[in-house]
């Protein structure tokens, strides 16, 4: 893979107040010259996921963050409303 090249990070999200932190934090620590776009697709969380979400992308203003909701349809949909959003050349999905 060449430096520079853009990474897609999709992470599904549901009910993940208590892990959803380390797997943001995970991707944002990766070294290396890669772009990453994280897309979290919250599906219908009813914990405080969305809220530790928003303040992630707040903190890490500079990075692309996108954060898209929709109601609960499951981990597969949550990964395709990812998919239909992503930008990179590369594309990856890490469990929240």
């Amino acid at each position: 893979m060449k430096a520079n090249q853009q990474i897609s990070v999709i992470i599904p999200m549901y009910n993940a107040e208590n892990t959803v932190m380390k797997a943001l934090d995970s991707v944002r620590l990766q070294k290396g010259d890669f772009v990453f776009e994280i897309i979290i697709v919250n599906d219908g969380t009813k914990d405080n996921s969305l809220e530790i979400a928003k303040n992630f992308k707040k903190e890490n203003e500079k990075e692309n963050i996108i954060i898209i909701s929709q109601e609960n349809k499951g981990l597969s949909e949550a990964r395709n409303t990812g998919l239909r959003l992503a930008q990179g050349e590369y594309i990856s999905f890490i469990d929240s």
